[in-house]
């Protein structure tokens, strides 16, 4: 790993000492350029300045000789004129002339002054010919006598010439003068622009260099960055847990770091120089790195997630199931190189396998729990129900004396106590699960199911000499929308414990109503309150853990198990609530419900109750009874006499085929667990041919095995009647089936979807059991539906389509049998697409019963059952 840090420390120390060695070639560049550029400058400047005055002065000096030279042979002539006859004067104007023709000469020949007007003029005056020299040179070069003559008109010539002499010099001058000056403002003018344009190129170089200074400072500080990132990211993957291994595009491993020793249990140098493959495998890849490289290459599904499972090789030849990230770079040269990020998962992988053996053993322990469940629900409900129909029997076809009828009713009060309690453990196991959270939401009014709850348990407080009342609030909305179960759970389990803990005494239910959110909830605090015995304050919190009974005298005073208030709160927690408890040992207790549930949008009040259909007596019939338990059979069969039915027993399915192939009966019951024959095989027998093929053939069986539940209505059966059996049960099914032909020779396939309450069926249940006893089957029906549906939701969602359909089955039976029609058919829905394992058709037919279920309740209600849904649990 060092090898690799090092070659990126070098390349960054480098970089910025040519950052350094940048800067002082550059600073040096730019001093030397502005001093060469400052001093030619200056020095052009100087020779320009120095130029234009040398140029200036000797042109002037030029001139104004010509004028001097000319006034001085001027005077020269005056004084030869005054005394011509000395001959010294006369030389003396000779060389004056002299003076002047050599100056003009030398100024009409000067380049400097060809361009001037000064020397066009006068040539034209003094040089040209028939000019004053053309004249006056011959006399000049004469005798002196011919010169002395000549001096009057020589004189009054040089007036003239001087004259234009001067006046051309002094214009000249001044032309001179102008031109040397425009010359000197164009050269200022044009060195100003030069030493803008200097000054901008400076400007530039300058700003030029400003920038330079900047990236490199900018690249110095990277420099240091990275510096400082490699000595940090050395610390970090020095001492980070993961292996890291670095490969060149060869698969030549270059470098590792520390933990990489430790995994591969080699030192840093013998990890060098080693091929990938050496060390780390893929199963079924003999060059991995070569794979690894077409996967990031191509992006390959195996690397979305970035890492990769591997098999990392030991020193000693161990294997050990690693993690790999990898990625691609390039190296300080700009080589390609792989990095692998390693990391040791064999500890992962054990935690996995043991989370996943948790899981399978949860899994069997929740399947377990359901099984037992199943068992506890059908082995103890079983039973129980038979003890509870064997005694309504008794009661209803028997003449009791006084002291039987009391014996009587204490086997059916105990029947019921003992089944309640079955089912609050299966009540309280649905609720600590996260069934909890799927009960079906409906739209009822608090106010009148706290009536309805006040007028089922008036008899139960009338006992105890009790009085019950309700303090109703004056606000309140009509209707909430919440699990009306639940709701009611609540209110059933707290009423029922103050009802059995008070004697000679009064409950009351208070109930108060505050608007939440804009009345779009509404807070509803509930208490109930009574005058019994009780509790005291340390125990208040224990009340409502499961299977608690206090001591001393809040105990022993009254049986139960002490699930009551723990079924109570769980229901109030399960929907967003609390319960709060007061209580003064020996002065009462006072339980309240708070919870804010969503006001119910207006709506029509619930169905009007059907208007009942006019009776049609069940005629006598003909039935065979197919059952090898004797004590069933015996049950089954005086059941239907009592009826008035004519009743022929078989013990087994070949029995079942004889009587059945001989017999046209009006209906068939059939036990589906029978020796020699069972019933599923029997009734195929019977619906191929034989004198009662098309008659109903009622399935009977205590324990529907789920893989033979698809079979029930393949084999030919029209329905299944779940034991226990009940006289209403058995009555209601065989009205159920009857009623097309009026003789019961029902055809199998089913009839047109029902209503929510076959009101025949319903009504003849009542007529014939009684309003109190249909009361009880249906308020225990419904409640256990309530279970099933949930039971059923999550079979369904694990799969077990089988299960489900016969828990479906077994429920639509009992729906049946006491007329709850649009129960049945959601259930039987089910049931067909369960076995056709359509989960649509499941889907669909489960939120059909759902839905069906709470109008099932406002039927009953309507047709004036005060149901409660679920029975006081003792505590």
């Amino acid at each position: 790993m060092s090898q690799f840090f090092d070659e990126a420390l070098e390349e960054s120390r480098l970089s910025r000492a040519a950052i350094r060695v940048r800067h002082v070639i550059l600073a040096f560049t730019v001093i030397v350029t502005l001093g060469a550029m400052g001093y030619v400058f200056v020095k052009i400047d100087r020779e320009l300045d120095r130029s234009a005055s040398v140029n200036s002065d000797n042109v002037t000096w030029t001139l104004a000789q010509v004028e001097v030279d000319a006034l001085k042979l001027q005077r020269a002539v005056i004084a030869a004129a005054e005394r011509p006859s000395d001959p010294e004067t006369l030389d003396r104007l000779r060389l004056a002339f002299d003076i002047f023709y050599s100056r003009f000469n030398i100024l009409q020949r000067s380049d400097q002054m060809k361009g001037l007007p000064v020397t066009a003029e006068l040539r034209d005056a003094l040089w040209n010919e028939g000019g004053f020299f053309d004249r006056v040179t011959p006399l000049i070069d004469g005798s002196d006598a011919g010169l002395a003559a000549a001096l009057p008109a020589l004189r009054d010539e040089m007036v003239q010439v001087t004259t234009t002499t001067r006046d051309q010099v002094v214009g000249s001058l001044q032309t001179l003068m102008e031109a040397g000056d425009s010359r000197r403002t164009e050269l200022r003018r044009s060195l100003q622009v030069f030493a803008s344009a200097s000054l901008g190129l400076l400007g530039l170089m300058a700003g030029l260099s400003v920038v330079i200074i900047l990236q490199n400072r900018a690249q110095s500080r990277r420099s240091e960055t990275t510096e400082r990132a490699v000595h940090n990211l050395r610390a970090t993957i020095e001492s980070s847990l993961d292996a890291l291994v670095i490969a060149d595009a060869q698969g030549i491993i270059t470098d590792c770091n520390t933990a990489a020793e430790t995994l591969f249990r080699r030192q840093r140098a013998d990890c060098r120089n080693v091929r990938f493959e050496q060390l780390l495998m893929r199963e079924g890849q003999e060059d991995p790195l070569a794979s690894l490289h077409r996967m990031i290459r191509t992006n390959a599904p195996e690397l979305q997630d970035g890492r990769l499972q591997m098999t990392a090789t030991r020193s000693d030849a161990t294997q050990v199931p690693v993690e790999v990230s990898l990625t691609e770079a390039k190296g300080a040269s700009g080589e390609p190189m792989f990095i692998a990020f390693i990391r040791d998962i064999s500890e992962r992988i054990e935690r996995e396998e043991s989370l996943r053996k948790a899981r399978n053993d949860a899994l069997k322990g929740e399947e377990a729990k359901s099984r037992f469940l199943a068992v506890m629900s059908h082995e103890m409900r079983t039973p129980l129900n038979g003890l509870i129909a064997a005694t309504e029997l008794l009661q209803s076809s028997t003449d009791l004396d006084p002291r039987q009828t009391w014996l009587s009713e204490i086997v059916l009060s105990c029947g019921w106590a003992a089944l309640d309690q079955v089912n609050n453990v299966l009540e309280l196991t649905r609720l600590g699960s996260e069934q909890s959270a799927s009960y079906q939401v409906s739209d009822f009014s608090p106010v009148q199911l706290v009536r309805d709850l006040i007028l089922q348990n008036q008899p139960h407080a009338a006992k105890r000499g009790n009085t019950l009342q309700f303090d109703e609030p004056e606000t309140v909305p009509d209707k909430v929308t919440a699990p009306r179960q639940l709701f009611l759970r609540v209110l059933y389990n707290l009423l029922g414990n103050a009802i059995k803990f008070t004697d000679a005494g009064s409950v009351m239910i208070r109930m108060n109503a505050t608007p939440r959110d804009n009345g779009a909830q509404v807070h509803l605090s509930i208490s109930v309150i009574d005058t019994g015995i009780g509790i005291a304050e340390h125990d208040l919190e224990r009340i409502f853990h499961n299977f608690e009974t206090l001591d001393a005298s809040y105990a022993r005073m009254r049986e139960g198990t002490g699930l009551g208030l723990g079924i109570a709160k769980l229901s109030a927690e399960a929907m967003g609530g609390t319960i709060r408890v007061s209580s003064a040992l020996g002065k009462g207790s006072t339980f309240t419900f708070d919870v804010t549930l969503p006001v119910a949008a207006r709506s029509e009040t619930a169905d009007d109750p059907a208007t009942p259909l006019s009776e049609d007596s069940v005629p006598a019939l003909n039935i065979l009874v197919v059952e090898d338990n004797p004590i069933n059979s015996l049950l089954l069969t005086e059941m239907l006499r009592l009826r008035g039915h004519t009743v022929t027993n078989a013990v087994d399915g070949i029995e079942a085929v004889d009587h059945a192939g001989s017999t046209a009966f009006d209906m068939i019951l059939m036990d589906i667990s029978m020796p020699r024959m069972d019933g599923l095989e029997a009734t195929r027998h019977i619906r191929r041919d034989g004198a009662s093929r098309n008659v109903p053939i009622i399935g009977v069986t205590a324990n529907a095995s789920p893989d033979k539940l698809p079979e029930f209505l393949g084999a030919g059966m029209t329905d299944v009647l779940v034991k226990p059996i009940t006289r209403a049960a058995l009555m209601a099914i065989i009205a159920n089936h009857a009623r097309a032909t009026g003789r019961g020779r029902a055809a199998p396939a089913p009839a047109a979807e029902p209503a929510v309450l076959n009101q025949d069926v319903f009504r003849e249940t009542i007529e014939e059991m009684g309003r109190d006893f249909v009361e009880r089957i249906a308020d225990r029906l419904l409640h256990e539906a309530e279970s099933v549906l949930q039971v059923i939701q999550t079979l369904d969602n694990a799969g077990s389509l089988d299960e489900a359909a016969r828990a479906a089955h077994k429920t639509a039976g009992a729906a049946a049998a006491i007329g709850l029609a649009g129960l049945q058919s959601a259930l039987a829905r089910y049931e067909r697409s369960a076995q056709a394992a359509d989960r649509k058709g499941t889907s669909e037919a489960l939120a059909d019963a759902r839905k069906v279920l709470p109008r099932t309740v406002a039927e009953l209600r309507a047709n004036g059952l005060a149901l409660a849904l679920a029975r006081p649990a003792a505590e």
